[in-house]
């Protein structure tokens, strides 16, 4: 390495705080975005142009991390450690302090790693804690750590490679009994990591491995193992026969049933037992929405599970029993306060002729902004309660806020795109803040075009009912004209994002949705390619044209599929058309807020209300009045009128997001 280079790394390592801000960092902002790139990728040679131009730009210190992130194996330990001392108040000091202690375990560097380790929670460096200290440490602690080692070894799923070491320690001090293996196998079926499960198969004595087999063959064919198996009638077997018969009560709640009465027969299960599968298979039989699910379900008045008695108001409700709603409702004890089961108190009570306490009950949920609230106006013919509170901007603090650092930051993180380290700027720097002070910050967010920052600042902090603010009309230099080549209904759009991602384009679900629109990266390049579009990668989904023009192109499929039908098209964006189909009535039709309200997956029937109400709001944004929601509503048919092949094959079995899990 010459002089030159060794004297650019020095400057890498050390610390340089920048002075003044610059009035315009538009040139700024496009150098770091390059010198980010190669900093990243830990080339030197492309970096060290940019070095000297953006000595004095706020995120100077982020280029020192990216590059020392990038070059972790090969910094001496002084390197490190002079960074995370002179950038200590960043949030990119821990997030490089961890990277480094998991690059030292990797390595077996314990002694470095302890004198680094600060009782950090993550599960690979709570693994790596264990580790280094049975490979060293302090002797007098060892059966503390062995003891903790073990309750790590015994966790139902797959363990992080730093928990290895520890794990390679057990083993050689024969610190792992056989009834231990038993039982982190039996918590593996458990949690169907059937992967775990078979990898542990050949540590059992061989005693229990049959027993292990059985219930990896039940696991493989539920319904076919279980109808001709034989084992003993031993509390051993039972956990694995129960298992079996829930797989099935998942998708066949009928079969599940038959092949329960069989097994009860067969097998003394314990009463505890007996009850937990009764309510289950009533249950799915409710969620599969089956017509003897009131008849299984009634059976079980005496269960205290409040999914029962919920599930017995549904199902009377999407059967048009009224009377018998009302006589449930009372069960729910302090649920039946809550605005949806006063609705349907209300319906009930219309329903039976009792129409003055039926409004009663309408007049006070009408004073919502929310879809119980829309509804109940509608039933009384009231406006909206919409109501607009305007920010209360105040210039001083504005200008105060505006020059602090950490806000600095934050801001050209989000315009560079790198959204984790923008929040944890942001979070870092309006810590310490009053609300008044953290509903000015958001202000700053809204005015950034970081909206979902401010929607969250704004809840986070109890500020002014703005609607420009809780509900913008954001991206609209893109929504408006696909809105319009796809005859979509903006508010209704606008009203899905903003369900999926609270206008965050870095938005991740757990299931790998991502973006505004929260698409899954298969639907992302199924849709691209029908469009003759390329995707060229998944973080692509991220960029809100691409995003938006996806998502709304897929929208506009799921409106065909289900003939124009807002609320199907929003149940199938978040969980799959082939499940909408399962959901529609057998035959006639279902008042749509009844069909909404019986959707078997909570998390489904809870997004469909929050897209269906916030498409109120947007239209009131757009237009100072809205449309009715019972009229976006409609009813909801036995089937949607017959579709082209093409338009069915290029939705069926495809969502937007990950399907939901059910109840």
């Amino acid at each position: 390495m010459s002089w030159m280079s060794r004297l650019l790394v020095a400057a890498l390592c050390g610390c340089i705080i920048p002075s003044a801000l610059a009035a315009d960092l538009t040139v700024e902002r496009a150098e770091f975005k390059q010198a980010w790139s190669a900093a990243h990728k830990g080339d030197l040679t492309a970096l060290t142009p940019y070095l000297n131009e953006l000595a004095d730009y706020p995120l100077y210190p982020y280029l020192r991390y990216a590059y020392l992130r990038a070059t972790l194996a090969q910094q001496p330990a002084g390197a490190l450690q002079s960074f995370l001392k002179e950038q200590a108040s960043l949030p990119i000091a821990e997030a490089l302090r961890q990277e480094w202690l998991l690059e030292l375990a990797n390595n077996g560097d314990w002694q470095t790693f302890l004198a680094q380790y600060q009782n950090e929670t993550t599960a690979p460096l709570r693994c790596a804690a264990v580790s280094a200290h049975l490979a060293g440490g302090d002797r007098q602690d060892r059966d503390a750590w062995v003891a903790a080692a073990q309750h790590l070894w015994l966790a139902p799923d797959s363990q992080p490679p730093t928990c290895k070491p520890a794990f390679r320690y057990l083993q050689a001090h024969h610190r792992i009994t056989n009834d231990m293996r038993v039982q982190r196998v039996q918590r593996a079926l458990q949690a169907r990591d059937y992967a775990l499960a078979r990898q542990l198969l050949p540590q059992l004595n061989a005693a229990d491995r049959p027993w292990a087999r059985i219930w990896l063959d039940v696991a493989a064919d539920p319904a076919g193992v279980l109808t001709t198996i034989q084992v003993p009638d031993d509390p051993k077997y039972q956990p694995l026969l129960l298992n079996g018969v829930q797989l099935v009560a998942r998708t066949d709640p009928a079969r599940a049933r038959h092949l329960w009465t069989e097994l009860s027969r067969r097998y003394h299960f314990a009463p505890d037992d007996v009850q937990d599968m009764q309510v289950r298979l009533a249950l799915e039989s409710a969620w599969n929405l089956l017509p003897d699910a009131a008849h299984l379900l009634a059976r079980l008045q005496r269960v205290n599970d409040p999914r029962v008695t919920e599930w017995r108001i549904r199902t009377a409700m999407r059967t048009g029993h009224w009377q018998a709603v009302l006589a449930l409702l009372p069960a729910l004890g302090p649920l039946a306060a809550k605005p949806e089961w006063r609705y349907w108190k209300a319906r009930a009570l219309a329903a039976t002729g009792e129409t003055d306490p039926a409004a009663a009950i309408y007049q006070t949920l009408a004073d919502g902004m929310d879809y119980y609230g829309f509804l109940a106006a509608d039933r009384l013919h009231l406006s909206y309660a919409i109501t607009q509170e305007p920010s209360r901007p105040a210039p001083e603090v504005l200008a105060q806020l505006q020059q602090r650092p950490g806000l600095v930051r934050a801001r050209e993180l989000f315009y560079a795109d790198l959204y984790d380290a923008a929040n944890a700027e942001w979070q870092a720097a309006t810590a310490s803040l009053s609300k008044p002070a953290n509903c000015q910050a958001a202000l700053l967010a809204q005015a950034w075009g970081w909206y979902g920052r401010a929607i969250r600042s704004f809840a986070n902090a109890g500020c002014w009912q703005d609607l420009t603010v809780n509900y913008p009309l954001a991206y609209d230099d893109t929504l408006a004209p696909r809105v319009q080549a796809l005859d979509l209904n903006l508010p209704w759009v606008y009203g899905v994002i903003r369900a999926e991602s609270v206008f965050r384009p870095d938005a991740v679900s757990p299931a790998g949705a991502i973006g505004l629109m929260q698409l899954m990266p298969a639907t992302g390049r199924r849709v691209a390619a029908n469009l003759g579009l390329v995707l060229d990668s998944r973080d692509a989904l991220q960029d809100p044209h691409i995003n938006l023009t996806l998502g709304s192109a897929y929208l506009s499929r799921m409106l065909k599929r289900f003939n124009g039908s807002e609320p199907l098209a929003t149940a199938a964006y978040n969980a799959g058309v082939k499940r909408v189909d399962s959901w529609l009535p057998q035959s006639g039709s279902l008042p749509a807020d009844v069909w909404v309200d019986t959707i078997p997956y909570w998390e489904t029937r809870g997004y469909v209300r929050r897209v269906m109400s916030e498409a109120v709001i947007f239209d009131w944004r757009l237009h100072n009045t809205s449309e009715r929601l019972s009229a976006r509503l409609g009813s909801v048919s036995a089937a949607p009128t017959a579709v082209s092949a093409a338009v069915a094959q290029a939705v069926v079995g495809t969502a937007a997001t990950a399907a939901p899990t059910p109840p």
